[in-house]
């Protein structure tokens, strides 16, 4: 599955890391509500590490 990070760039979807990483944990919020276990899920998190290394090299 493509990274959701990729697909953002792809779409021209620019906004700030620390944004983009605060969105992407509340949809991961929302979906753990709703008790999802789908290889999205697993994406999700894998970009939400690759958000939060990227920021950190920011830094």
């Amino acid at each position: 599955m493509d990274s959701i990070i990729s697909m953002d760039e792809l779409t021209e979807f620019h906004e700030p890391l620390e944004v983009r990483l605060e969105r992407y944990k509340a949809c991961l919020y929302e979906f753990e509500k709703l008790k999802y276990t789908d290889t999205y899920i697993v994406q999700i998190r894998e970009d939400i590490a690759k958000l939060e290394r990227l920021i950190a090299q920011q830094y």
